[in-house]
């Protein structure tokens, strides 16, 4: 059974929040922003970190933001620069591919004096690659998640080139991190970047005794996930669907896979649940669409 923590942590994404735009219909995007929405809808206290453009479109993504009940405290405005935008096409399977808007508000963040005060409180902080092209975007969320002292710090290996910059980056956030989430494509980039010939659970099992990591998730899209620790990995099938959009299938099980990690679960509960919600969102259209706990349970036991 799958139900609501017994104690809501504060958690947020950091990073950037955009429109994610599909044939003229947007929807909220970004990864943080996604795993903040999932994270809430989980019963957290979810915030979010990022910065948008102080203009119409900005603010139509503060109303939908406080709409899924997160914390907009950390995000800025920017009088300056214009709110992200993605451009999405999906192809007959539903796997996306993205065209994403450069120089825009997300990547100029700053550690101010709201962020100072926000990163101390956080229990989970959780970031990716995208809002760390810009250097002074990237300076930002890494002195945040210095900062963030109490976090279980969470890194999306979200990457799609390698470059002597990636490969620096890559290796700064490896260190920060307490757990990984990387998919395939990813885990291949990665090892053909640092030259390995090892198979993939070797080479991510030497990532996480290389840098100290707690666990990582290999996922692999329809035929399900990995996690792996020092010590073990736990092998899950996943879920068989017809997907609409698997854009925000990776930040779905990113807060799934934390929403168990808090309440102590084995491997075995954190890749099943962590596999139903990112199975059950990739049937609808948009990164983020609404779930309850009752609705994954009768979405899983139709699929067993």
């Amino acid at each position: 059974m799958t139900d609501a923590p017994q104690q809501a942590r504060k958690i947020v994404g950091l990073g950037e929040v955009l429109w994610d735009i599909y044939n003229g219909r947007k929807f909220l995007g970004g990864s943080p922003a996604n795993f903040a929405v999932h994270s809430a809808l989980a019963g957290h206290n979810a915030y979010l970190c990022s910065r948008i453009g102080d203009d119409e479109t900005g603010r139509a993504i503060l109303t939908e933001l406080q709409q899924k009940n997160i914390n907009v405290s950390g995000v800025q405005l920017d009088i300056f620069k214009n709110t992200g935008v993605v451009r999405i096409r999906l192809d007959e399977f539903g796997h996306p591919s993205y065209d994403c808007t450069n120089a825009v508000a997300f990547d100029d963040m700053r550690l101010d004096s709201v962020w100072e005060e926000l990163a101390p409180q956080m229990d989970v902080v959780f970031w990716g690659m995208l809002a760390q092209r810009s250097d002074i975007s990237r300076e930002a969320m890494q002195a945040f998640i210095k900062i963030a002292n109490k976090a279980i710090k969470v890194c999306d290996l979200n990457i799609r080139r390698w470059d002597a910059a990636i490969e620096q980056t890559i290796m700064t956030n490896l260190q920060f991190a307490d757990i990984i989430k990387l998919n395939k494509n990813e885990c291949d980039l990665l090892k053909k970047g640092y030259g390995s010939q090892a198979d993939d659970i070797l080479f991510v099992r030497e990532l996480i005794v290389k840098n100290n990591i707690q666990l990582a998730a290999l996922t692999l899209g329809s035929q399900g996930c990995f996690l792996v620790t020092a010590e073990r990995e736990e092998f899950d099938p996943g879920y068989f669907i017809t997907p609409v959009d698997t854009s925000g299938a990776g930040d779905a099980f990113a807060a799934g896979l934390v929403h168990k990690y808090l309440q102590g679960a084995s491997l075995a509960d954190m890749a099943d649940f962590a596999n139903v919600l990112a199975a059950y969102v990739s049937m609808f259209q948009g990164a983020t669409p609404p779930w309850t706990f009752d609705q994954l349970d009768n979405f899983k036991a139709k699929s067993l």
